[in-house]
């Protein structure tokens, strides 16, 4: 199985848009599924993310397809620590939902 890169900085260094992540998540689960890809998102050079990007490219994409599949296929790296936080918390967020329903 091959991997391909994403460079999130080809966005930009501050990533806020619910819209953006909504394509990138759809590319991703393209890359795995129809494409047989593992999918590398690299964080470097990016200093901030919200949590409204987080929770759709991150969150929404390991609740929809679950964490084991998440773990086989996706990689987050390159993430300062304040990124890291927020997609993690946005990952939390998202999964403390799915228990209270």
């Amino acid at each position: 199985m091959t991997t391909t890169t994403y460079r999130l900085i080809d966005l930009g260094t501050d990533l806020s848009s619910r819209h953006r992540a909504s394509g990138l998540r759809n590319t991703i689960i393209a890359a795995v599924e129809a494409e047989n890809r593992r999918v590398r998102l690299d964080f470097t050079g990016v200093r901030t993310v919200s949590s409204s990007f987080a929770d759709e490219l991150i969150a929404v994409l390991v609740m929809a397809r679950g964490e084991d599949w998440f773990r086989r296929n996706v990689a987050v790296v390159g993430t300062t620590p304040e990124v890291r936080t927020t997609i993690l918390e946005s990952v939390a967020d998202r999964l403390s939902e799915r228990e209270t329903i």
